[in-house]
């Protein structure tokens, strides 16, 4: 375990390697760097770089079982800077990998079982971000940034026993896998202090795959996995101490599956949004938010669908007055059914809250149809 830093000249060529894309710019053709006479642009460059390593093991015992516990993780930063007469560019690259893994293992002997156990879980990840900035004295700052995340998940379990009081076996093998990666990047343009505007996006997708099988006298399998994806967003404009708005919004959807053998299987598809702006003027501020979202799911014949869109807002002007309220419309139903209540059922809710000079109110109510229910909340 460990961390070190250091402060050294470095040059062009080096940066390229980071994979800098202002810096890259700035450069020109790698081809030419060997040989930069122009006094225009002084080398060398300014080099801070700065790791950590940590590990660590440990083990512990739960009952007949033994369980070893370990982690390594490991980070490097690098940055480089010049100042180029009134400009300033940064270069900051960053990476960090790590690592878990459990494992159990024993063995039981008792009056109602005898059997042995081995159980692991792992987990690694990787990420790598860099963010460039370019600093000009009397005008502001540009900031450009990207990072990139990928993860891996896996666990499996093995366990057979047998119960001496019948001499019935059991056996159990679970195993699964999952995937996930994630891209997001970071724009911001600062003409004055205080004052910007600001962009971010977010991409991520994912997987798992997970399969159970079970001997006890019968058989039961169960195969299942889902596949997830989405995205995000966020703009923002910053007016200093006079005004500040921001929009955000996000949606994803998800489809997965599963069978368990030797009869049933089910499958199913969900999907969600939501959105928000909001911001201040003075000492007003106002915030509105909405989002919806939908499930639909299979099992054997059956098909049962729910979803829901909410919408919120709030308007508050300093300590004086403020404004909060909310309404859910919500839908779940059952098909076939013999009772026509749970083919479609809506809900409806809302609240307002109201504050004038530090003195709140509140209402809010309950509508559900098919049977028709009206409460107060």
């Amino acid at each position: 375990m460990g961390k070190h830093s250091r402060r050294k000249p470095s040059y062009l060529p080096k940066v390229a390697a980071g994979a800098a894309p202002l810096a890259l710019l700035l450069a020109g053709p790698g081809t030419a760097l060997a040989t930069q006479t122009d006094p225009a642009i002084p080398l060398p460059l300014d080099h801070q770089r700065e790791g950590t390593l940590e590990r660590g093991v440990g083990f512990s015992s739960e009952g007949d079982t033994s369980v070893l516990r370990g982690f390594l993780t490991s980070t490097e930063r690098n940055v480089y800077s010049k100042d180029l007469g009134d400009a300033k560019v940064v270069a900051d690259v960053r990476r960090s990998v790590s690592e878990t893994v459990e494992t159990r293992d024993g063995v039981t002997a008792r009056p109602d079982k005898v059997g042995a156990l081995a159980a692991a879980k792992t987990s690694e990840a990787a990420v790598q971000g860099q963010r460039e900035t370019v600093k000009l004295d009397r005008y502001g700052s540009v900031v450009s940034g990207n990072e990139t995340q990928l993860e891996r998940t896996g666990a499996r379990l093995t366990e057979a026993a047998l119960d001496p009081r019948t001499g019935a076996p059991t056996l159990v093998s679970e195993d699964s896998r999952g995937l996930r990666a994630a891209e997001g990047t970071y724009h911001a343009v600062r003409p004055l202090p205080g004052v910007g505007v600001i962009n971010e996006t977010q991409q991520h997708t994912g997987g798992e795959l997970g399969r159970a099988l079970r001997l006890d006298g019968g058989f039961s399998g169960v195969l299942g996995g889902a596949l997830e994806a989405g995205r995000s967003s966020g703009h923002g404009v910053d007016v200093g101490d006079f005004a500040a708005i921001g929009a955000t919004s996000a949606q994803h959807g998800v489809g997965r599956f599963k069978g368990v053998l030797p009869v049933d299987a089910g499958s199913g598809l969900g999907y969600g949004q939501e959105h928000a702006f909001g911001g201040t003027i003075g000492p007003g501020t106002g915030l509105v938010t909405t989002g919806q979202d939908a499930d639909l799911a299979q099992n054997g014949a059956g098909l049962t669908g729910s979803g829901s869109n909410r919408i919120s807002g709030e308007l508050g002007i300093g300590e004086v007055a403020s404004a909060r309220g909310s309404t859910t419309t919500s839908l779940r139903g059952v098909l076939p059914t013999a009772d026509p209540a749970q083919a479609g059922r809506v809900t409806q809710s809302g609240t307002l809250d109201l504050t004038l000079l530090g003195q709140p109110s509140h209402t809010g109510f309950t509508a559900g149809a098919l049977p028709l229910e009206l409460k107060r909340s």
